[in-house]
């Protein structure tokens, strides 16, 4: 590198006003101090100028200068893997004219766990699955989400809060392994501003405007949530830029005014860097006939503010999450997850699929009772049909997205594929709720003063049940002998001692009871399942009464009878648009009424919470895919 450098500066004390040549010496000194700069700089571009120098006479055609040459080329196509310690990292960068991660464009981000130590996994990936990793790992995330906005509990550590789930970028000194993903991206920035500076490095203003405005652009979008609408440098950043010889000193100018509001705003630990940013547009480059070094300088500068801007704004992000309660907190996570969910169903299952699959599955309408009210109506037969299925002996089921899916039976549409895990749950506490009915009318309910005998008898059996349905550690499988032996202990309760004979009759009609073909058994789940969807029937009719005759609660302004002083808070306003009007709103409680069968205090309380939770997976899909529910199809402009 010295030798070329010095036959070149031998021909600048000949020709010391040649900008070409002032250009060249300049560019192979920077690589020379630096070979970072090589990842920049193609071999084309740099040939080009040697090719104009020889034609002006300032480069010799000779053996020893084309191995100069060549070792010049070796240097440039033989780059250093490591990049520029001023490249940001990558990922964060919010623009519509480059790849920008997910993460940023949302007010928070979820901290999902690894797919190893996620609880409930909707797919573990231990299991033999005949779905790519990557599948299996959007799918999971968004289970994970989804859990956060229905059951919370489930996923959230004890003793920690909503708000500990939400975060921004990983602390200083955690080692984040990169994904796939987050080395795609990274080769397709690289690309991205290797391909800016190249463009702005073409002296032509007519190549240079387009690549500037449009990174002005991605300032913009960055901007906005950090500046007032009226700031000079919004104005700037948004209005056509002006025609001029010099775009590249006109974009030094305005990255200085960025700058400078920057660091009226921003917090004191980024005071260093932007005043290091500073000096660096202070002093710039010369210009010359290939300003491939102010090239560089704008495009590292316009990196690192965006990088600066994704750190104020995760910091404000944190400042206003901070200040939520945990109410509005549920809300944007319901709204952030329902939206996920319905994307990614979208994007894996599509759209023509969905369609063709609904309309099966709600023609295999087969009620086995008789349904009251607005229930039977068209626009409520998805929800008989969802009852029917929860009522199924065969458990219900979702089909996962494989190339050639397999058909079960008892399986539940694409739209319920998140829900179907708390679908399954409710099916199971369902039968378990009509085997404890069923064990009821085997034994004599004691009155009086002896019924708290029979309700020790249901709660103990309950307990054997709900211990199978959330498998607990160390539970076992509940046998049919363990059910036998406290109706047997009921008996004995009432009737002293039973005989071998009476025992062994008892505990026939034990099995023969919960056999799902019982007379018994079959009455009971037909009372239960009526009960569930008149329940959900009653609550749809009053909500759709309600909605025609709402108001507002309360005054929002005025002035109220009495008034106390409070402290002056700062005010928090918060886009709508971010919660979910449908968590927020306030929704008719479930009436349940009398269930023959079911009257049992301890079995009364089980079909409240039963009810409750079906309540909700039927609300959560009304809020997802009310266009599907209503229509039978897919409305792609449908916002959640």
């Amino acid at each position: 590198m010295e030798a070329i450098l010095s036959k070149l500066k031998a021909k600048a004390d000949i020709a010391p006003d040649n900008a070409l040549l002032r250009d060249t010496i300049s560019l192979l000194t920077d690589l020379h101090h630096n070979e970072a700069i090589t990842q920049r700089v193609t071999w084309d571009s740099l040939i080009r100028d040697f090719q104009r120098l020889q034609d002006q006479g300032l480069w010799d055609i000779s053996e020893d200068n084309e191995k100069l040459l060549h070792t010049l080329r070796s240097l440039l196509t033989t780059r250093p893997s490591k990049g520029s310690d001023r490249t940001p990292a990558t990922g964060n960068i919010p623009a519509p004219s480059h790849p920008a991660s997910k993460a940023s464009q949302d007010s928070f981000s979820i901290i999902y766990p690894d797919s190893e130590s996620a609880p409930s996994p909707l797919i573990p990936t231990s299991d033999p699955i005949l779905l790519p990793l990557e599948l299996v790992e959007i799918l999971n995330r968004t289970y994970f989400h989804h859990l956060l906005a229905t059951d919370p509990k489930r996923v959230v550590p004890p003793g920690k809060s909503l708000s500990s789930m939400l975060s921004g970028s990983p602390k200083e000194g955690d080692v984040v392994k990169p994904t796939l993903r987050d080395k795609v991206e990274d080769l397709v920035h690289k690309a991205f501003w290797d391909e800016a500076v190249e463009s702005l490095s073409n002296p032509e203003p007519s190549c240079q405007l387009p690549r500037i405005k449009s990174l002005y652009q991605d300032l913009l979008i960055a901007l906005t949530p950090l500046l007032p609408s009226q700031s000079p440098v919004i104005t700037t950043l948004s209005s056509p830029l002006p025609p001029t010889s010099s775009p590249l000193d006109s974009a030094v100018m305005h990255l200085r005014e960025v700058l400078t509001s920057l660091r009226k705003r921003c917090a004191p630990v980024q005071d260093e860097e932007l005043d290091d940013l500073l000096r660096s547009l202070d002093e710039p480059p010369l210009r010359s006939s290939r300003p491939i070094s102010l090239a560089m300088l704008v495009v590292d500068t316009v990196k690192s503010i965006l990088r600066i801007s994704d750190i104020m704004r995760e910091q404000l992000s944190q400042f206003v999450l901070g200040s939520m309660t945990e109410q509005q907190l549920q809300s944007m996570i319901s709204k952030q997850a329902k939206t996920k969910e319905r994307k990614d169903i979208l994007d894996i299952w599509k759209c023509w699929r969905i369609e063709c699959i609904w309309p099966v599955w709600l023609g295999d309408y087969q009620p086995s009772f008789q349904a009251n009210g607005v229930v039977a109506e068209p626009q409520f037969k998805w929800i008989m049909r969802l009852v029917l299925a929860l009522g199924s002996s065969t458990p219900i089921s979702c089909q996962l997205p494989t190339r050639e899916p397999q058909s079960h039976e008892n399986s539940l549409p694409p739209i319920f594929f998140f829900s179907t895990p708390a679908l399954l749950e409710i099916q199971n506490y369902l039968q378990a709720l009509v085997i404890a009915a069923s064990l009821r009318t085997l034994i004599r309910a004691p009155q009086g003063a002896q019924g708290n005998d029979a309700m020790s008898f249901m709660e103990r059996l309950w307990i054997l049940l709900n211990a199978e349905i959330i498998e607990e550690p160390g539970s076992g499988d509940t046998k049919l002998v363990n059910l036998a032996d406290e109706v047997v202990r009921a008996r004995q309760l009432d009737d002293a001692m039973l005989s071998g004979e009476e025992e062994t009759r008892l505990r026939a009609a034990v099995a023969r009871t919960l056999n799902h073909n019982d007379p018994v058994f079959m009455l009971l789940q037909k009372r239960i399942l009526k009960a569930l969807a008149d329940a959900l029937r009653h609550q749809r009719s009053e909500s759709k009464q309600a909605g025609a005759h709402t108001g507002p609660h309360r005054m929002q302004t005025g002035q109220h009878g009495k008034r106390t002083e409070k402290r002056a808070r700062i005010a928090i306003v918060l886009n709508p648009e971010e919660f979910d009007a449908a968590h927020d709103a306030e929704t008719p409680q479930l009436t349940i009424g009398r269930v023959q069968g079911f009257e049992d205090e301890h079995l009364r309380k089980v079909v409240e919470e039963v009810f409750v939770k079906v309540d909700e997976c039927v609300r959560w899909a009304e809020g997802v895919w009310q266009d599907v529910l209503q229509l039978g199809v897919v409305d792609r402009e449908y916002v959640v």
